[in-house]
């Protein structure tokens, strides 16, 4: 059973009053997935987004590479699957189980409906989303920039 407690060890619901969490209990169910198993796929509408409770999940984006480029780890305590929050509502990575997952799965439709109609919990929301997204991007230029240093570049 998800309780508030649990959602208070996420980032989505950082800086909220045990009150502000308590509304989104409804929207909320456990799931667990076997290792392996795909759980967004890039490009695909989203339909869920998940708050990792347990296990590890990578985040990928399509390359030549038969498995693609792996963007990011995603740990218990973080969520994934989040742009199906954003317009144009599709996922931006695949998401997939490197071990035996326990997640809490949200609907997307519903949940963004709620945050739209709740304007003051809506903006406790899309500011905690801001902040993990940006997290995200200075992660992504951190590895970029490391990967760039990597090659020899000859200016001659």
């Amino acid at each position: 059973m998800v309780t508030v407690e649990i959602l208070k060890g996420n980032e989505l619901f950082q800086n909220m009053t045990d009150e502000e969490i308590q509304a989104f209990l409804p929207f909320c169910k456990e799931k667990s997935f076997e290792a392996g198993t795909t759980l967004c796929t890039y490009g695909a509408r989203g339909k869920e987004f998940y708050l990792l409770l347990e296990g590890d999940v990578s985040l990928q984006v399509p390359s030549e590479k038969e498995f693609g480029v792996l963007v990011l780890f995603v740990r218990p305590g973080s969520s994934f699957g989040i742009s199906g929050l954003i317009s144009p509502f599709s996922y931006t990575s695949t998401a997939k189980c490197n071990t035996k997952t326990k997640t809490i799965a949200i609907e997307c439709v519903p949940f963004r409906d709620f945050v739209y109609q709740n304007r003051e919990i809506g903006f406790l929301v899309v500011r905690n989303l801001a902040r993990i997204l940006m997290k995200r991007l200075d992660t992504a230029r951190k590895n970029l920039s490391y990967l760039v240093s990597q090659v020899p570049i000859d200016f001659s």
